[in-house]
């Protein structure tokens, strides 16, 4: 069958927007699932980062030159990107607080391995068709602003696999080749070495599927080991069917629209936009909508303008090789003590002060089982405080408990979705507010955090000095249930992430 590559490519995007939307309404769910098709069938192709990412960076290619670094995704997260969910939040705060652009996805950030990069390699993959490696290159780039080895593995596994079915290679060789080029120590490599062991010792799908997700669990739902994983083995088992992938990349749980995208946009990479069924497209049509947590781009109304654009970009960039300094890169250690943002916190029976900003607390707090810090407020302000460990925690402020976190909650240190009894609502009166935290435990390598953020969730300083680059987003798009409204034309759907 001879396929352009334009048609590859309106199948790639036409694909990401039927597999976002098909998975949205799942998305978190843990267990395995019964879909057949939309449920429930939508007016329109909703809002998801999946994509909107990768209409940032066609916005900046379009923008800037024939080279990027990291200054350029640097510039295009504080200007453009207002997300607050994980790793993205993260991402924000670090670049707002001045970490160092060499450590920027890896400092403080427990969602280095989540699917918020995997999910956007398919810009990459378009405009390196038959060029893995460049490919694999940006990919790396991009997701090292907010993500450490296994969300880069993730993605540099996707954009080089995706690159070569763009060019025409068989999607299985185009799998085994690309699992090459990931560190064969990552799990991201070992689960997608299970899924294929699986496959070709014919081991049935949903008995492939079990032991992928007891050995590759977490409870973040969003982990990319697992969910790269899944993606490969709807594509396996799926044999090239769009229905059958699609399927199972949905029913197998997990960042459903994730998985359910990439494997979507994969197989119109291999098949064209002419082997993606009717029926997926044709309650969503080609329109694209782009929800509240992207500023300033000139975004593309439609899929075949997408397409169009992505076209008009292939050769512009300059081709790349991906090097093995991806999975060792440079660590500037930051000095913490100048950066805006840091305070002190006492570890509880005296300790020396630690500095600290939000987020994990130091180890030497952990192994003293607590600790105090100041909290100063300069406006009569609404505030989210999240105290959450696995072992167990209080948090009082003002000699007041306002959080008892019991042990054994999953632990998700996300203010928009933490689990129940680990985050409080505030208003304090402006000036110096005194906080404690303690853990039922004291070991230094527990999982334990304080977060605390703006009615809009996200990530806010406990100093009166506020961060510069603030985000935009309003607070009134903090409903983050998932939902598909059929009346699209009175509100915007707002999401979980990825």
């Amino acid at each position: 069958m001879n396929i352009s590559f334009e048609d590859r490519v309106f199948g790639c995007w036409l694909g990401k927007s039927v597999g976002g939307t098909l998975g949205l309404p799942a998305e978190g769910r843990m267990e395995r699932l019964y879909f057949s098709f939309y449920d429930p069938i939508p007016a329109v192709a909703p809002p998801n980062d999946d994509l909107e990412l990768q209409l940032v960076w066609l916005h900046m290619l379009e923008t800037r030159g024939a080279t990027l670094t990291r200054d350029d995704f640097a510039m295009a997260w504080l200007e453009h990107i207002h997300y607050m969910w994980d790793e993205y939040g993260r991402c924000r705060w670090n670049l707002r607080r001045g970490i160092p652009l060499d450590n920027v996805g890896t400092f403080e950030n427990p969602f280095g391995s989540g699917m918020g990069s995997p999910i956007r390699s398919e810009i990459w993959a378009c405009l390196f068709a038959g060029d893995p490696s460049s490919a694999a290159h940006y990919a790396a780039l991009d997701a090292s602003l907010d993500h450490g080895t296994e969300g880069i593995a993730g993605e540099v596994f996707l954009a080089y696999m995706q690159s070569l079915v763009a060019h025409g290679s068989q999607l299985k060789s185009s799998i085994s080749a690309a699992h090459e080029v990931i560190p064969s120590s990552s799990e991201t490599a070992q689960a997608i070495g299970l899924v294929r062991s699986h496959f070709e010792s014919s081991l049935p799908a949903w008995e492939s599927w079990s032991q992928i997700v007891a050995q590759h669990h977490s409870d973040n739902f969003t982990h990319a080991p697992l969910n790269v994983a899944l993606i490969v083995w709807a594509l396996l088992y799926g044999k090239e069917d769009f229905d059958d992938t699609l399927l199972f990349a949905v029913n197998g749980g997990y960042d459903t629209d994730c998985t359910a995208a990439t494997a979507g946009a994969t197989l119109g990479l291999t098949l064209g936009a002419e082997g993606i069924p009717g029926r997926w497209i044709a309650p969503i049509g080609e329109e694209i909508f782009i929800g509240p947590g992207i500023l300033g781009i000139s975004a593309p109304r439609t899929i075949r303008e997408l397409t169009a654009r992505t076209m008009a970009l292939v050769g512009k960039l300059e081709a790349k090789p991906l090097t093995r300094d991806v999975w060792n890169p440079p660590q500037a250690i930051p000095n913490e003590a100048d950066l805006p943002g840091t305070i002190f916190m006492t570890p509880l029976g005296g300790g020396a002060p630690v500095l600290w900003s939000n987020g994990e607390l130091p180890e030497q707090v952990k192994l003293a089982g607590g600790g105090t810090w100041d909290w100063e407020v300069t406006d009569e302000a609404c505030r989210k405080v999240l105290c959450l460990a696995s072992g167990g925690a209080t948090l009082w402020i003002d000699g007041e408990k306002v959080v008892r976190c019991p042990a054994g909650l999953p632990y998700v240190p996300a203010p928009h979705r933490c689990p129940n009894g680990s985050l409080v609502e505030v208003t304090l009166l402006p000036g110096t507010h005194s906080v404690r935290v303690e853990l039922a435990v004291q070991t230094a390598h527990q999982k334990a955090c304080a977060l605390l953020a703006y009615p809009n969730f996200h990530l806010c300083p406990w100093t009166a000095e506020e961060l510069p680059a603030a985000a935009e987003l309003a607070p009134e798009t903090s409903n983050l249930a998932p939902m598909i409204h059929s009346d699209f034309s009175s509100k915007i759907p707002v999401f979980l992430h990825a």
